[in-house]
């Protein structure tokens, strides 16, 4: 017994010995960390080795030929009109890349979290309106409407930043979204206090690819970027009839490899953070048909619905309202072009959405809840 029990310590200590020799060191599950970051907010990301990354636990990325260099091969052709301007006292939020030059080269950060922060699954249906939509989920968007003949290779917008009230059961998002089927990408902006255990907010990235409805990269998202994570704090926010923070969220189809692109960044070029490749997906191997921008919420039955945005409504333009601004698509010659042929839908009468369009800008207003509907 002593024997035995000899030989497991020193097969321990070899083992130690050979990761320390190659400078990693041993983090959580069975993944291996080349270097471990901290920042400001109190999240820790580890370094783990692109290959190693949590893409490719996907079923069907065991065979992939992607690597840490990958980049898009093609920029869409740019917004034309860039000017955030046109809003009084309105700046870019930062972009907070990681300390210290971030991780290695050939790694990427990847948030610690516990069981309880892993993979997010929520139930997913069709609606008449190609809106995703879940027991408890409320939107206020503006939506293209259903043309079989009309396909999207790409979505964007400017979106404003806040941080509205959540409680520990709820979220509340502003987004862009890509549907192809059952098959959806969404990104932009979030607080959710179930998924990141505080209530910041944050940059958030979702897909349903087949059976799989994930953030970030549990659902086959493959990160190139070695400095900024997915769920990055977005700072500063804006303040209702004050200073107003805008960031632009970009997602398209990449004409050469099929993959979809996700940007976000009001400089040009955009930041690259990663990709989704296109055999995770169905409906969405080949381009959208459906696009929006917008607001979502979700609560149980018995709370309070939360705030969007502001948490006012939209009435009195965008001092009071979060915002699409520049809402645009990437058309099937992998232009972008405002969207256009859209309409504005709620599910819910607690939230409201304008669907303003004027050449050659597209924006949407939304907000909620409406007066009394938080009264239980």
């Amino acid at each position: 017994m002593v024997l035995k029990t000899i030989r497991r310590v020193l097969s321990v200590c070899f083992l130690v010995s050979i990761l320390a020799a190659k400078g990693l060191s041993r983090i959580h599950g069975s993944e291996y960390a080349r270097k471990t970051v901290k920042n400001e907010y109190g999240d820790t990301y580890d370094c783990i080795d692109f290959y190693k990354q949590p893409a490719f636990d996907h079923p069907l990325l065991k065979n992939h030929s992607f690597h840490p260099q990958m980049r898009p091969t093609f920029q869409p052709q740019t917004i034309r009109n860039n000017d955030i301007s046109w809003e009084r006292n309105a700046t870019a939020t930062d972009i907070p890349l990681l300390k210290d030059g971030g991780c290695p080269q050939g790694t990427v950060p990847v948030r610690r979290m516990n069981k309880s922060g892993g993979i997010s699954k929520a139930k997913i249906s069709n609606t008449t309106n190609e809106v995703i939509s879940a027991s408890g989920t409320m939107f206020a968007i503006s939506q293209t409407n259903t043309n079989m003949w009309k396909f999207y290779n790409g979505v964007g917008a400017i979106m404003s930043v806040y941080n509205p009230r959540a409680l520990a059961s709820q979220y509340s998002s502003a987004e862009i979204i890509l549907k192809g089927g059952t098959d959806s990408i969404i990104a932009g902006w979030t607080v959710n206090p179930q998924k990141y255990r505080d209530t910041k907010t944050r940059f958030f990235a979702y897909a349903a690819a087949g059976d799989m409805h994930c953030f970030n990269s549990d659902c086959g998202f493959v990160q190139v970027r070695t400095d900024l994570p997915l769920d990055f704090v977005l700072k500063p926010v804006s303040k209702r009839r004050g200073k107003i923070y805008v960031n632009k969220f970009f997602i398209y189809r990449d004409p050469t490899r099929g993959v979809w692109w996700l940007q976000v960044g009001m400089k040009m070029p955009p930041i690259t953070l990663g990709f989704w490749p296109q055999h995770i997906f169905k409906g969405l191997q080949e381009p959208a048909t459906y696009a929006a921008c917008g607001g979502e919420v979700s609560t149980p039955a018995s709370l309070p619905p939360p705030e969007m945005g502001t948490g006012y409504m939209p009435q009195f333009g965008v001092d009071d309202a979060s915002f699409c601004r520049e809402f645009v698509v990437v058309d099937d010659k992998s232009t972008i072009v405002t969207a256009d042929n859209t309409e504005a839908y709620a599910n819910n009468d607690a939230y409201v959405v304008f669907d303003q369009y004027h050449r050659p800008s597209h924006y949407v207003l939304f907000g909620g809840p409406t007066p009394g509907s938080q009264d239980k």
